[in-house]
């Protein structure tokens, strides 16, 4: 008899969702201690709650246990599959549409003004077919929302190392949420 892995255990993180909601943060699925914590960005490395409030999103450091406060400043939480893992490389394909899919649907319920992609990988999952590569803001809509697509803030991405190149990402997306008309022209950081 086959014993489950220790992953499959491990709950499934739920959104923090909100009707109202400006801006929807979705990451491509949890890690193990946010699965285990239960709550979103909890890996100890991760600094994406200090980017958000460095950044300007929310008026003090807000902890993983808090993140159900971000509903209330007009911030959504969700991921594309709620299946914690070590790596992202761990989802199926099939998880991958069916999250893609769900995606969609949770968009097309709450009219976002902005979609943020954390994470250049997951750009090319959900908008699959775009010319536009790296990070910052998409032609594309998701559900009539803005896109802008930020770095992976996880410790290990090598590609953007460092909190301050994270940080120069998450003001500029602070830009585009706030440009009046959404085509704010906004430097490179």
């Amino acid at each position: 008899m086959r014993r489950a892995s220790p992953e499959r255990r491990i709950p499934r993180l739920r959104d923090v969702l909100a009707p109202g909601v400006r801006v929807v943060f979705v990451g491509i699925n949890p890690s193990i201690p946010s699965g285990l914590a239960g709550h979103h960005f909890a890996s100890p490395g991760n600094p994406f709650w200090r980017l958000l409030h460095a950044s300007g999103f929310t008026p003090t450091l807000l902890r993983p246990e808090d993140d159900a406060e971000v509903a209330a400043l007009g911030l959504g939480l969700t991921n594309v599959s709620p299946r914690p893992t070590r790596s992202a490389a761990e989802l199926t394909r099939r998880e991958l549409y069916a999250g893609v899919r769900a995606l969609a649907r949770k968009l097309e319920r709450l009219r976002p003004a902005v979609v943020a992609l954390v994470g250049v990988s997951l750009a090319r999952i959900v908008l699959p077919g775009s010319a536009e590569a790296g990070p910052g803001p998409r032609r594309a809509t998701l559900a009539g929302a803005k896109v802008f697509v930020l770095p992976n803030p996880s410790g290990r991405n090598a590609a953007f190392p460092g909190f301050a190149v994270k940080l120069a990402w998450f003001v500029r997306l602070r830009r585009f949420v706030n440009a009046p008309d959404g085509s704010a022209e906004i430097p490179a950081p």
